[in-house]
């Protein structure tokens, strides 16, 4: 497993779901690799992650931790094979966890 720290803009909003046995959130991250070109990580939290990425917005900067993973395959309109990247979020952090930490003067 390749432990991975992510940190970049959310491309739309995100949306939480509730699932069997958890609530959860997929969302896609654009990270700068090389002005002009950015990535596109694909990212699934689930529980207490999920529910604070839920409350961000396209565009809204985001840094996430977990365990990411390799993917392929292949475009079903050109036959192309494409490559990706997709995280299991464990933890994460955003401009609006600094907001409410700052708000409750806690500096943990």
């Amino acid at each position: 497993m390749i432990e991975a720290l992510v940190s970049g803009k959310m491309i739309k909003d995100a949306e939480l779901k509730t699932g069997a046995k958890s609530t959860y959130c997929n969302f896609l991250v654009s990270v700068d690799i090389n002005e002009p070109d950015r990535a596109v990580v694909s990212c699934i939290a689930f529980n207490e992650a999920a529910e604070r990425i839920a409350k961000l917005k396209k565009g809204d900067a985001v840094t996430v931790i977990g365990a990411l993973k390799p993917s392929q395959w292949t475009d079903k309109a050109t036959g192309q094979t494409k490559h990706g990247l997709n995280v299991t979020v464990s933890s994460c952090l955003s401009v609006y966890d600094l907001k409410q930490r700052k708000a409750s003067g806690s500096h943990e």
